[in-house]
């Protein structure tokens, strides 16, 4: 897989709902000091967007499997990102 310059990951996953969401908020938050991160429940995937550091990424993959949710990081392409950088302004 290709380095990630920006420290930007995203991935698909089994979180279903808002309660899901709610549910993990205060370890995301715990997790995720020095970055951001959000869900799309819109999208099929129910994507997680996140942006950190590596280590943090791996702790936030590990955090969701303990609690029971499928994680799975999803490959994106340059013109994609420039894409997500629009739509999250």
């Amino acid at each position: 897989m290709k380095e990630n310059p920006n420290n930007f990951y995203l991935f698909k996953t089994s979180v279903q709902n808002s309660y899901d969401i709610y549910e993990l908020t205060p370890y995301l938050n715990s997790i995720v000091i020095l970055g951001s991160w959000s869900f799309d429940l819109e999208d099929c995937d129910n994507v997680l967007c996140l942006t950190c550091d590596e280590s943090t990424k791996l702790k936030v993959k590990r955090l969701l499997r303990v609690k029971g949710f499928v994680v799975e990081e999803l490959n994106y392409n340059e013109d994609e990102l420039l894409m997500l950088s629009f739509n999250t302004k």
